[in-house]
């Protein structure tokens, strides 16, 4: 079960779909949308991470629970990452987003592959806030590689 979600992780993030995701969806929607998922991504990571820092109790059954949400919310980014969304108003990606595609693919590739590991830790028998914290850390370096080079703010 956790390596058919974790690959779906890895496949699903920044991957492109058979259908051109414009002809369903208008280009400010799915900015929306690709920022709801960010949202839903960003309140699981908190948790993790507040529960890694000792600044909540520590729930190793709550942690494991909050990696698979944000596993399966991820594989949903790649639909939204359509040209079409370049230039919207609302959007936070950078142009160097767009003209580094392979790089921000990449990028892509190391968070699923991290979040991957970190689905698979957090579900092994023993798994502990001491293992929690470099695990969950792992991740968001993950994160904040692609928003240091390709997000605005």
């Amino acid at each position: 079960m956790l390596k058919k979600v974790a690959l779906l992780v890895v496949g699903g993030v920044f991957a492109s779909s058979a259908f051109a995701q414009a002809e369903l969806f208008k280009p400010e929607d799915l900015v929306k949308y690709r920022q709801s998922i960010y949202q839903v991504m960003s309140a699981q990571a908190k948790v993790m991470g507040a529960m890694a820092k000792g600044e909540t109790e520590f729930n190793a059954k709550e942690f494991h629970e909050r990696s698979l949400n944000m596993a399966n919310v991820a594989k949903l980014l790649g639909e939204t990452y359509d040209p079409s969304t370049q230039g919207v108003k609302d959007s936070n990606m950078l142009p160097a987003a767009w003209d580094d595609l392979e790089g921000m693919g990449n990028k892509g590739k190391a968070f699923g592959a991290a979040l991957q590991e970190l689905v698979a830790v957090s579900g092994e028998p023993g798994f502990d806030k001491k293992a929690a914290l470099p695990a969950v850390s792992k991740m968001l370096k993950t994160c904040k590689a692609c928003h240091d080079d390709y997000r605005a703010d």
